[in-house]
């Protein structure tokens, strides 16, 4: 490969590594609470714009990152409080309905406090290094740690944990966890509040590459809903690891062609997924009953 080639490379993957994070926690709202978040997305950039604040206030890039990361967990809780938790024994259409509305409220919030101009956190960190022709900065090289990191620690819950098999097992079947003692609501706004903090790191590492704007959620929440019923709905590693895919197809298609036509290859990739395989490249998720 050459050069150019890799350094795309290198670009699309610290861009995968924000949609990761975004899809990550949106999976694992389904996975373990049985919830699809519509608000997601705008709680990643509402804590973007929180890291944008406290960059106004002579915070360090890493406090402000520190800062919103808390800020998404609270705005998950929010959510999990004001859209899920009254309606959640409700048509699932009304959980969705409470998630857009929640996520509008915080889109005309923005604008009203920040205004619609785009606007970029402090750097968590400046510079970079150079490996041969591929110029590696020190944010992108962080945000790939990061993200590793949380994917595998995500997993590793989940997977290995008690508290994990009570989570899938109360998404799975709420009446019959809560009958055997599981504390269903408990363990689901834990599962709201992780997720939004996962929403924030990914929100301050976005905005740090392509800026936040008030409106950047909705596509936000678009690519992460794509990765999910790309990957499987409900598989946790396998919707990062999509949406880390989306990100090298984005980055590279943006530079041969254009972001426009990149970006509508991608949705008619999407639709036409859907249509020879709607329940995603691996299925949907089974998992076993704790």
């Amino acid at each position: 490969m050459d050069a150019l080639s890799l350094q795309l490379l290198f670009n699309g993957l610290a861009l995968g590594a924000g949609y990761g994070l975004l899809a990550l926690g949106f999976a694992l709202a389904i996975r373990s609470a049985g919830a699809i978040n519509f608000a997601h997305g705008d709680v990643a950039v509402a804590a973007a714009y929180v890291a944008v604040a406290g960059g106004a206030l002579d915070l360090g890039g890493p406090a402000a990152a520190g800062l919103a990361i808390a800020a998404g967990a609270i705005l998950g809780l929010s959510v999990a409080g004001l859209s899920w938790a009254p309606l959640r024994n409700r048509p699932i259409e009304a959980t969705f309905i409470a998630a857009i509305a929640i996520g509008i409220v915080l889109q005309n919030a923005l604008t009203a406090s920040f205004g619609g101009a785009p606007q970029a956190p402090a750097q968590i960190a400046s510079g970079g290094v150079h490996i041969g022709a591929v110029f590696m900065s020190w944010q992108a090289l962080i945000s790939l740690a990061a993200a590793a990191i949380a994917f595998m620690a995500v997993w590793a819950v989940l997977a290995k944990s008690q508290t994990g098999r009570r989570m899938r097992a109360a998404a799975e079947d709420p009446e019959i966890a809560a009958a055997h003692g599981i504390p269903v609501i408990r363990l689901a706004i834990l599962a709201f509040a992780v997720a939004g903090a996962l929403a924030g790191l990914a929100g301050v590492l976005l905005a740090a590459q392509h800026y936040a704007t008030p409106g950047a959620g909705a596509d936000y929440i678009l690519k992460a809903y794509v990765a999910a019923t790309a990957a499987g709905w409900g598989r946790i590693l396998p919707t990062a690891a999509a949406a880390i895919a989306i990100a090298l197809f984005e980055t590279v298609g943006a530079a041969l062609v254009s972001h426009a036509v990149a970006e509508a290859l991608l949705y008619a990739g999407f639709v036409a997924l859907l249509s020879f395989r709607p329940q995603g490249l691996g299925g949907e998720a089974k998992g076993k009953r704790a």
